[in-house]
C-alpha cells in the first residue's frame, strides 16, 4: 500500500533524515510542516494518510495538533523522539490519535512497519467508534419509541401491539421515521399535561 505522509518537525535537518529514510519506501510526502498551523493547513489540502510529528512541538501545540489531525482531519499521529535526547511526553503520547512512538535513530523497515500499523489501527478504531455510534442511536431510538408507546397505551387503553401499530402506521403515512412520530407523540403528552 502507498503511503501519503505529512511530516511536521520545526528541525529541517531531521525532516531531512526522515525524507531520505522514507525515499526508498513505497510512499510520497504529502507535505513538509515546521508547525502545527502549516501542518493543519496541508491535511486539509491534501489528506494523508499518516502524520509524522516531532515529540518536540512544545507549548501544549503538540497535544492541540494530535487531536485536530486525528479528530477534524482523520489522520493518525505517530510522534518521532530523538533518541536519548528528549523524552516524549507521556501526555502526548496518550493522545487518541497517536498510534505509536518512534525514537531516532529509525530504521526503514521499522518506520514503514510502524506507519502501516498505525493507519490500520487507525481505521479499525475509527470503524469501531461509528459502529459504536450507530448502536447508541439505535438504543435512543428504540427507548423513544417504548416511552410513546407506554403513552399510547396509558391515554388510549391500546395494547402494546396496537400502540406499535399506530405509531408505525403513521410513520409509513407520512413518510417520517418513527422515532420522528414517537417524538410528536412524547411532546404532546408533555404539552396537554403542562399546568395551564
Amino acid at each position: 500500500m502507498t503511503l501519503s505522509i505529512l511530516l511536521v518537525d520545526p528541525d529541517a535537518d531531521r525532516r531531512t533524515r526522515i525524507t531520505r529514510s522514507l525515499g526508498g519506501m513505497d510512499c510520497r510526502i504529502a507535505g513538509l510542516a515546521a508547525g502545527p498551523d502549516d501542518a493543519v493547513r496541508i491535511a486539509a489540502d491534501t489528506a494523508p494518510d499518516v502524520a509524522l510529528v516531532a515529540a518536540t512541538l512544545g507549548n501544549g501545540s503538540g497535544e492541540r495538533l494530535t487531536d485536530r489531525l486525528s479528530g477534524e482531519h482523520g489522520v493518525p499521529v505517530v510522534l518521532v523522539a530523538a533518541g536519548g535526547l528528549e523524552p516524549v511526553p507521556l501526555g502526548l503520547a496518550a493522545q487518541a490519535g497517536v498510534m505509536g512512538v518512534l525514537v531516532e535513530p529509525i530504521g526503514a523497515t521499522t518506520l514503514r512497519s510502524t506507519l502501516e500499523v498505525a493507519v490500520c489501527r487507525f481505521r479499525e478504531i475509527r470503524a469501531l467508534r461509528q459502529e459504536a455510534e450507530v448502536l447508541r442511536q439505535s438504543v435512543e431510538a428504540r427507548k423513544v419509541i417504548e416511552r410513546a408507546k407506554g403513552l399510547l397505551m396509558e391515554g388510549g387503553r391500546l395494547s402494546e401491539r396496537e400502540a406499535y401499530a399506530r405509531i408505525r402506521r403513521k410513520s409509513m403515512d407520512t413518510q417520517r421515521p418513527m422515532t420522528e412520530i414517537a417524538r410528536a407523540i412524547i411532546l404532546s403528552a408533555e404539552v396537554s399535561m403542562a399546568p395551564h
